[in-house]
């Protein structure tokens, strides 16, 4: 289960008001008059507000709009697009907040205030990750960090690089996520800011719970609890609780998972934040569903699911209607479980767009090769010309000898060219289909295995609830109940199949968690079965590679270990990875009987074709080292 916060982001804009009391602010609202001072205290006093009721908050930012309108007030109408559109966030209406944000930018760029310049870009960002738009939200996080250190204001990057590792920890790129939130993490603790420190531990504990590392998540979200609660800042507070629920669930504490849960839901009930409501529910959802809880685990899906309907939260949704489809199969309720069986397949296919880019990919390949066709087809034109226009300069200057040889050589050296510029493109074009291939083989092995896990897997898993509803209903002789039990076991054995099938063509660990992960998960599969040894060692992979490698590569070992289980007849195998600078080298040896490097070149085999078509569509090099008895060495280079 991914977690990413969808709270509070937008913190470049305002300071808050705890400085000073509620009845202080209001005092000054009461005495002074229509003018600027008066929206600035709207705006101090919804800011303090924020933290206790969001309602009442957006209710004084609108009454600073309203004067700022009337007084034609620039700042006060920046301020009111600034901390509004935070409000907008936490309640679901993205795209009225990333309107407001674009206004902000226009009204700062007009005014020339180069720090609200850098405040904007950063919030447009925000709107674009709560909108699922992450390659933009980059973008304009960037362009606000080159605002910020242009001007030399390096106390906003801590929030810049929380946001920014908020961003790829959307795009399930955990790892570089968690590079940024350290980062900020170590430049936010020496400026003593309590409000930006429980922030960024809060995002922090989200990010260790993601790569499943509880411990480290259980202590950053526990002195984010103790900041929070310290300064009193509810958001943080619930943000904190929900992360506690969840890295005690994953530590298996249940009883203490549930009493932060509760907590969490209660306060976020209070403040009016439903995206942390949501989030709370669903912790708690897992939680019941672990204590064996089924009918509270449905009532608190049943609840997010209405906020999630509610607010349009199409991400939350999908695996929303999944919970809920098992919740009604649970109650014997069929009908009900099916149309949200249903609810779901159509929402998932409609937001994957994997067939809509692998249309796009397949016409933009098919362009390029027509484009690279018409290409040779001109030069080889071209070439004939040329050819014609030297044999009759040879025979009509037979008196210009020496300078019927300088023609002829000159125009023998473009022949040349033309011959190898006609061969290049003959290479380019084979390189294009050979990556359009693979392109092909990889998205449908993805289609394939989604298809098997989410329809025929979906479609296995309701017969089973079928049948078992069947068997608690019907009493059978005791012959037929057993051949009813091997049914059902026979079932269980074709959906484990189903499941093994599908993570062989596109393990879900090699998408979450990177190469290493799936191939340690890989290799681990195949010392298990008791046919070969396999060992795996890698060095220098902090980061992930891009994805394209990363499947490129697994299907290489998977491929080379395949020849191995095949052919070798060996007892042990080692795979090693290493990634220094900008090399990648992989290296797979066995103890095998080995063969002659030569017969490759007539082997009939995909095998070996299918690793050196692979290996070239990275541009990479692929040394093969055997000898017969004694084994096989291959060794892959890549540049990244």
């Amino acid at each position: 289960m991914k977690l990413v916060y969808t709270t509070a982001l937008l913190f470049f804009l305002y300071t808050h008001a705890s400085a000073q009391s509620a009845d202080a602010i209001l005092k000054k609202i009461r005495e002074s008059k229509e003018d600027t001072n008066r929206v600035l205290a709207y705006i101090e006093y919804g800011q303090l507000l924020e933290n206790q009721n969001l309602d009442s908050a957006g209710k004084y930012y609108l009454k600073a709009e309203a004067l700022s309108q009337k007084l034609d007030y620039n700042m006060g109408k920046f301020k009111f697009r600034s901390n509004y559109t935070y409000i907008l966030n936490l309640q679901g209406k993205f795209e009225q907040g990333l309107k407001l944000n674009r206004e902000s930018f226009d009204i700062a760029r007009d005014m020339k205030h180069e720090v609200n310049i850098g405040k904007s870009l950063a919030n447009i960002a925000t709107s674009h990750v709560y909108m699922g738009n992450f390659t933009e939200a980059i973008k304009y996080y960037q362009r606000s960090a080159d605002q910020f250190e242009k001007l030399g204001m390096k106390e906003f990057l801590p929030r810049l690089y929380i946001s920014i590792g908020s961003a790829f920890e959307h795009a399930n790129l955990f790892n570089k996520s968690l590079v940024y939130k350290q980062k900020a993490l170590q430049l936010a603790r020496p400026m003593k800011d309590s409000l930006t420190l429980a922030d960024i531990l809060t995002n922090l504990g989200g990010c260790y719970f993601n790569l499943k590392r509880y411990k480290e998540g259980l202590a950053v979200y526990t002195e984010g609890l103790a900041v929070a609660q310290k300064i009193k800042s509810d958001i943080f507070v619930v943000q904190a609780y929900g992360g506690l629920c969840r890295v005690n669930r994953g530590l298996k504490k249940l009883d203490i998972a549930r009493e932060y849960g509760e907590k969490g839901l209660d306060l976020a009930r209070k403040t009016g934040n439903v995206f942390l409501e949501m989030e709370c529910l669903r912790a708690l959802m897992f939680v019941a569903e672990d204590s064996n809880q089924p009918e509270l685990s449905a009532k608190y899906t049943r609840e997010a699911l209405k906020i999630a309907e509610d607010n349009e939260m199409t991400d939350h949704l999908v695996e929303l209607y999944e919970d809920y489809a098992t919740d009604l199969a649970r109650e014997n309720n069929y009908k009900g479980a099916y149309d949200y069986l249903m609810k779901y397949t159509i929402m998932n296919d409609s937001i994957q767009g994997l067939d809509i880019q692998k249309q796009l990919q397949e016409l933009d390949t098919k362009y390029l090769t027509a484009q690279k066709e018409k290409q040779i087809v001109t030069l080889e034109k071209e070439k004939q010309t040329r050819n014609t226009l030297i044999y009759s300069l040879i025979a009509g200057l037979v008196v210009f000898i020496l300078i019927a040889v300088l023609v002829y050589r000159n125009i023998a050296i473009r022949k040349r060219i033309a011959e190898q510029e006609v061969l290049q493109l003959q290479q380019e074009k084979q390189l294009v289909a050979t990556n359009s291939i693979l392109k092909g083989q990889e998205e449908e092995r993805t289609r394939v295995a989604r298809d098997l896990h989410d329809g025929l897997g979906g479609l296995l898993s309701g017969i089973k609830l079928t049948l078992n509803s069947v068997k608690g209903n019907v009493i059978l002789p005791e012959e037929s109940a057993m051949t009813f039990t091997r049914a059902l076991t026979q079932l269980d054995g074709a959906i484990s199949e189903m499941r093994r099938v599908a993570h062989s063509m596109m393990p879900e660990t090699l998408v979450r968690f990177g190469l290493i992960e799936a191939l340690n998960d890989f290799c681990e599969g195949i010392s298990a079965s008791g046919q070969l040894k396999v060992t795996m060692q890698d060095f220098g992979f902090e980061n992930r590679l891009d994805s394209s490698i990363e499947i490129v590569l697994y299907r290489v070992v998977q491929e080379l270990l395949n020849n191995v289980l095949k052919y070798a007849e060996a007892t042990e195998a080692q795979v090693q990875l290493t990634w220094i600078g900008n090399n990648v080298s992989l290296t797979v040896e066995d103890n095998g009987k080995g063969f002659d490097v030569r017969s490759l070149e007539t082997s009939k085999g995909a095998g070996f074709r299918n690793v050196q078509a692979r290996v070239d569509y990275l541009n990479g090099k692929l040394d093969i080292q055997s000898t017969p008895e004694e084994g096989t060495s291959v060794l892959v280079e890549i540049v990244v």
